[in-house]
């Protein structure tokens, strides 16, 4: 072969070789296809086999079990390369310049709980933690850590996992902070600080939070648990008071005083979640799923707030107290109880970015015909100043037991939902009952399958009315009855009783009927919400 063509044969290897590379490269690094979802924790470590050892002055360099008890006025450091190591605090007194226990280095590092131990550190700015680790750590045992600092409590620059355990933290800035991510699997956390009560902080490609189960009574003048990525609740039970509880009127604007918050998708699949926050008690940038869980909410600002998808299925959930009560892109509920109580809309299936700063009120999603609110099942009961149920697009209703008292003001409307002749209001089963001003009031539009009729009355009213079979009493003065039930039956004819007063008779002769004077509704979904970003 002459030389020619050896060196044509070695430029093309060169080249396919080359080529691979940079495939493989933008394919895998990248591209990410086919990389795994990161799902923090700490290794599970069996320590049965290690030696137990004694500290080196205040350092620990090697692998193995080290035990404290009594009193400690220096940092105890631990720079142990690839090494594993459990530090058993033992009814520990710990009184500190700087953090107390500062990791430099280890594979993974457990702190065992015995007994009532006590941490006091005056940190600094660089090692800003009473614990401060760089490596992975893991709580585990049934004692008692009570933590007080000038700055954070505990700090994981890796992963960070609490196993169990009993931690009372007072701080003057943040909790609990784990960087790539906090993993929660047991224990009882009481978090009283000035700053965020527990967070993660890795914005590349982790900071992840995951809570599995435990007792959490946290109150923050910042937010009360916050994730830099996803956030998943599989249990426990929440106390959380953020900020100055639900007055916004000692607050900045800018400032986040969220009860639970993330900045990527959020699931609550279990557990008893009680928030009274100055900002959105729940809020996610991502989607939001709600499952078997049980929530009392008391705000300053929105409930429960998405920029996504938001959906409920078998959970108790009251907002007791907010500006906006349950707000997304779209709004699907499968079953269970829901209750708002609202100073604006109850629900509000609306498009656009909620994550910037503003007041309750000075901000809206913009209008799209993508937003929907379909409710399937479940009880829901919305009593609201704003719009009762409200779609900057389309409301579907399939089934479900639903009651609103709206508003008694006539820019807003006890049902409400895009404007342009494109968008529906369809109910094709359940029930609702729905009343307030008339000024704003609206019927299901065509392909709805239950009788429906709308009486706007001359005259305002605030005692019980029956329909036929349907009673019920409105919590407010109402002048517009929307009632959609299997219970009424086109053909027939009913009397409209107030206060057993007679106030018409009413034969309803189509699948949707309407009585007395409508209003008028104005901009899509019904009227102006505002103006200028929401958060």
């Amino acid at each position: 072969m002459d030389k020619k063509r050896v060196l044509i044969i070695s430029a093309v290897a060169t080249l396919l070789i080359v080529l691979v590379g940079v495939f493989i490269y933008f394919g895998i690094v990248k591209g990410n296809s086919n990389k795994k979802t990161y799902t923090g924790g700490v290794t599970d470590i069996d320590f049965s086999g290690y030696e137990n050892k004694e500290l080196n002055g205040n350092f620990i360099n090697s692998g193995g079990i080290y035990t404290l008890t009594g009193e400690y006025n220096n940092t105890i450091t631990i720079n142990a390369t690839k090494a594993d190591i459990k530090l058993v605090l033992n009814n520990v007194n710990m009184n500190t310049t700087g953090p107390s226990i500062n990791i430099v280095a280890a594979d993974n590092v457990y702190i065992e709980l015995i007994g009532d131990n006590t941490i006091k550190a005056n940190a600094t700015s660089e090692l800003n933690g009473a614990i401060y680790s760089k490596a992975d750590l893991c709580f585990i045992g049934d004692g008692k850590l009570n933590i007080t600092s000038n700055i954070d409590g505990i700090v994981g620059k890796d992963d960070l996992q609490i196993n169990s355990g009993v931690f009372n933290i007072n701080a003057n800035d943040e909790g609990i902070v784990g960087k790539d991510s906090l993993v929660v699997k047991g224990g009882t956390l009481n978090i009283e600080v000035s700053g965020n009560g527990m967070k993660t902080s890795n914005e590349q490609e982790k900071g992840i939070m995951t809570i599995e189960n435990g007792t959490f009574n946290i109150k923050s003048k910042g937010d009360a648990i916050q994730s830099i990525s996803t956030l998943t609740i599989n249990n426990g039970v929440f106390n959380i008071e953020s900020g100055n509880g639900t007055d916004r009127t000692l607050s900045s604007n800018s400032d986040s005083m969220k009860g639970i918050k993330s900045k990527s998708d959020l699931s609550i699949n279990g557990g008893t979640i009680n928030i009274k926050s100055t900002d959105d008690s729940i809020h996610t940038n991502g989607n939001l799923t709600i499952i078997n869980s049980n929530i009392a909410i008391e705000s300053g600002d929105d409930g429960i707030h998405t920029d996504k998808d938001l959906y409920f299925k078998d959970s108790n959930v009251n907002v007791n107290k907010a500006y906006e009560g349950i707000e997304g892109l779209n709004i699907t509920v499968d079953s269970g109880n829901i209750s708002v109580i609202s100073s604006d809309d109850g629900f509000n299936a609306a498009g656009g970015d909620g994550s910037s700063g503003g007041r309750p009120g000075s901000a809206r999603y913009s209008n799209t015909s993508n937003s929907a609110l379909t409710i399937n099942g479940g009880t829901i009961y919305v009593n609201s100043q704003g719009d009762g149920l409200d779609s900057n697009g389309n409301i579907f209703i399939t089934g479900g037991e639903i009651t609103v008292d709206g508003p008694t003001n006539g820019g807003n409307g006890a049902m409400d939902y895009g404007d342009g002749g494109t968008y529906k209001f369809e109910v094709t089963g359940g029930t609702l009952i729905a009343v307030g001003t008339k000024d704003m009031a609206v019927t299901p539009t065509s392909g709805t399958t239950v009788t429906s009729v709308l009486m706007n009355l001359d005259n305002t009213y605030n005692e019980e009315f029956v329909f036929g079979d349907i009673k019920y009493k409105p919590t407010k003065s109402y002048n517009s009855i929307l009632i959609v039930s299997n219970k009424l039956s086109k053909g027939n004819t009913y009397d409209l009783k107030i206060n057993n007063n007679k106030i018409l008779s009413l034969q309803l002769n189509d699948t949707i009927t309407t009585s007395g004077t409508t209003g008028n509704r104005g901009g899509p979904g019904g009227g102006d919400h505002g103006g200028g970003p929401r958060r």
